[in-house]
């Protein structure tokens, strides 16, 4: 199988992907994944993925090998992930990422075949094929790859697999917590690592009791990750205490399996969207400064949907702003309209 033409699928043995950060992202190229899976039925998969993110792809039936990047782990550590790779010994490496260490990891991989961005200066030359994306999709960006090979590439949303251990965990947590068996939830995440991307708390308390006012027997349950107990509390202190809860750090298979336990999931345009939508948990989007046709593009038909105030001066790439319009404009009063619709369709 040379790099000059485009190698039969059929007859592929073995395929490398590459995407080590970030939540979200990582769960943008599941699509990919599916679309590789199902064009190479006899291949062997392995994907590389730094270990913050790797237990969202730890037990993935699609999976073969699960290549954890130890980040900041010096040169032992470095030597240890390129042996694993020479060891898995692809045919064709897929760089979904494209920076410095994963374009290196993707030529001493030994693919023959390798997949990457151009104008990416001395690391395009390190790929033998080039992905020239024509979309605004950050899933169909991903999937591109597969075209830049001469692959099908069948667009399909991001789906992780969440196993029966890591269900029955967060079932358990959940009844510890005072949350009985079966009780219908709603999740409610008002944590983001960027200003951009964080709706005013007070919202969130706004659009929590309007939901626990409507729905008299559900529970709402506010989450975070370990830097955001504070904030969680803020919110959670301001609610009904017998039917909303924190949960907050948990670890994150458990935290996905109780995105899935939910009927409904809010949340800013951060990792734990998308990790909502691929638990297959309807999801409301509180887009800002990103437009949601590249970075929220989930159909409606599966219960999702984005709200995006589309202010003059989005979308941008701001990760601080003292002006936050497309924030300010997104208000309880639309998201419950939302919401709302989305909780009639569970029905």
């Amino acid at each position: 199988m040379g790099s000059d033409r485009s190698p039969d699928p059929g007859a592929t043995r073995s395929v490398l992907l590459i995407r080590p950060r970030f939540l979200g992202d990582v769960c943008l190229t599941l699509p990919a994944l599916d679309a590789v899976r199902a064009a190479c039925p006899q291949a062997r998969l392995a994907y590389v993925v730094e270990r913050s993110a790797a237990p969202l792809l730890e037990g993935d039936p699609r999976l073969d090998e699960l290549i954890v990047a130890e980040p900041g782990g010096g040169v032992r550590a470095g030597l240890e992930l390129l042996g694993r790779l020479r060891r898995f010994a692809p045919e064709v490496a897929i760089d979904f990422f494209c920076n410095p260490r994963t374009a290196l990891w993707t030529f001493a991989s030994g693919a023959r075949v390798r997949v990457g961005y151009p104008n990416k200066g001395w690391r395009s030359a390190l790929y033998t094929r080039h992905v020239r994306p024509r979309t605004l999709s950050a899933t169909g960006f991903h999937l591109a790859s597969l075209t830049a090979l001469g692959w099908p590439a069948r667009a399909g949303a991001p789906r992780l697999h969440v196993g029966p251990a890591a269900r029955a965990e967060a079932e358990r947590e959940l009844e510890a917590l005072g949350v009985p068996a079966g009780a219908r939830c709603v999740g409610f995440h008002p944590g983001a690592r960027w200003m951009t991307r964080r709706w005013d708390p007070a919202n969130f308390v706004a659009l929590a009791e309007r939901y626990l006012a409507h729905e008299r027997e559900d529970f709402a349950l506010v989450t975070g990750g370990p830097d955001d107990a504070a904030l969680v509390a803020s919110v959670i202190e301001q609610l009904d205490h017998r039917r909303a809860r924190a949960v907050v750090g948990w670890p994150l298979a458990r935290f996905v399996a109780l995105q899935a336990r939910c009927a409904a999931y809010v949340c800013g345009d951060t990792g734990p969207l998308h990790t909502a939508v691929a638990a297959g948990t309807p999801t409301l989007g509180l887009m800002s400064r990103n437009r949601p046709a590249m970075f929220f593009p989930y159909a409606e038909s599966e219960g999702h949907r984005a709200y995006y105030a589309r202010a003059e001066c989005s979308p941008c790439h701001r990760d601080v702003c003292t002006d936050l319009r497309c924030l300010k404009r997104l208000t309880v009063e639309g998201a419950w309209n939302l919401m709302e619709s989305m909780l009639e369709r569970v029905r």
